[in-house]
């Protein structure tokens, strides 16, 4: 029989006769290949490293994205958390860096700071304008959850769908998820080391996840990593009633969007989407559908306070998708749906046309605190 991974593709992918692991292999789904989104971010980025080595500045990390120069620093970290830049791993985000520090980001942060942050215009999103070859929205399963890298939040996540749904009749045929446990420290070459993956992930948890969720890792470690569909990743988006993105990151304080999102906000199905407190508010405000009258977003405002118990986001997340479910299943949105879908579609349109005059004048102020 023919073994498949996440995204119903093959467990190994060969490339020009090299192997390619599956983590590589999502770069080859349609929001990558059809907006170039990866292309425009790194070419972003390379302008931004070869004007600070203009200025006289100097990588001070192997990932590029510390700078600095005498006492001052640039950080240039664009679709993932600025944060993970610091070293400060015990400090709250105001005080991240010191205030010689300027951060260049598309993140949205929502405190004040002692160093500068530098935002690009929200116009970058345009990255991702894309139109989904798939448009029929055709439901048959509540949830898709789709995952390929695992992180404790992605877990917890997994295990907190898991446990109010496998006792449930046809539990396996509720929702399309898939969560494949590849880890950046881990084994991801075979289904043995995925499993050891999850098995390390787990065991690093806090104990009061263990108490919660202790039964229903026992009955799930012999099943990974999980997949209880064969569908293709794009054809998983429609066939659900509910897309359910994770963000890469998520806090109380930053909003990081990436290509997950806005994945979402083009199909004509409705959403929700764990990440930084207020992200939802925050896409509403750029202009985009975020279908308040189909989805309610109340999670949208809470904070992470990681009680695994009713209160706690990612636990009245779930529970307000399932209420969301529930009522579309008694009359379904479609209309509405491929509305939202339309104008979001043309909402990132409009931000790549008006980002290279956005950007032309937004970085000459730049230049203006980094020279």
């Amino acid at each position: 029989m023919q073994q498949f991974g996440i995204f119903g593709q093959p467990k190994m992918l060969f490339i020009s006769n090299s192997m390619v692991d599956l983590y590589h292999a999502i770069y080859e789904n349609e929001i990558f290949k059809k907006s170039n989104c990866i292309w425009h971010e790194n070419t972003l980025l390379d302008f931004f490293r070869s004007n600070l080595i203009a200025l006289g500045y100097t990588a001070a990390d192997p990932s590029n994205k510390v700078w600095r120069r005498g006492d001052k620093t640039v950080v240039a970290c664009l679709v993932d958390d600025f944060s993970t830049c610091s070293t400060n791993y015990s400090t709250s985000l105001p005080y991240l860096f010191d205030k010689n520090t300027v951060v260049i980001t598309d993140n949205r942060v929502n405190v004040p700071t002692q160093y500068d942050v530098c935002q690009l215009p929200a116009s970058f999103f345009g990255i991702y304008a894309h139109e989904p070859a798939l448009t029929k929205w055709t439901p048959d399963r509540r949830f898709n959850f789709s995952v390929n890298r695992m992180d404790a939040k992605r877990l917890l996540l997994f295990l907190e769908l898991q446990l109010r749904s496998m006792d449930m009749p046809n539990a396996d045929q509720l929702d399309y998820v898939n969560f494949n446990c590849w880890a950046w420290d881990g084994d991801n070459n075979s289904d043995i080391g995925l499993l050891s993956n999850f098995e390390r992930q787990y065991n690093q948890l806090e104990q009061q996840f263990h108490t919660v969720y202790d039964n229903t890792y026992t009955r799930l470690l012999p099943r990974m990593p999980f997949r209880n569909h064969t569908l293709e990743h794009e054809l998983a988006h429609v066939q659900a009633y509910l897309n359910v993105v994770m963000e890469t990151y998520s806090s109380d304080t930053t909003v990081a969007l990436s290509e997950k999102t806005f994945r979402a906000l083009c199909l004509p199905v409705p959403w929700i989407v764990y990440s930084g407190k207020h992200t939802v508010a925050y896409l509403n405000s750029l202009g985009f559908d975020v279908m308040l009258d189909v989805v309610e977003h109340k999670y949208d405002g809470m904070i992470e306070n990681k009680t695994a118990a009713y209160g706690d986001k990612m636990v009245d997340f779930l529970f307000e998708g399932v209420e969301a479910v529930d009522r579309m299943q008694t009359d379904l949105p479609w209309q509405r749906a491929e509305q939202a879908a339309r104008i979001n579609q043309q909402r990132l349109q409009d931000m790549k046309q008006s980002w290279p005059q956005d950007f032309a004048q937004w970085w000459p102020t730049v230049v203006d605190r980094i020279k």
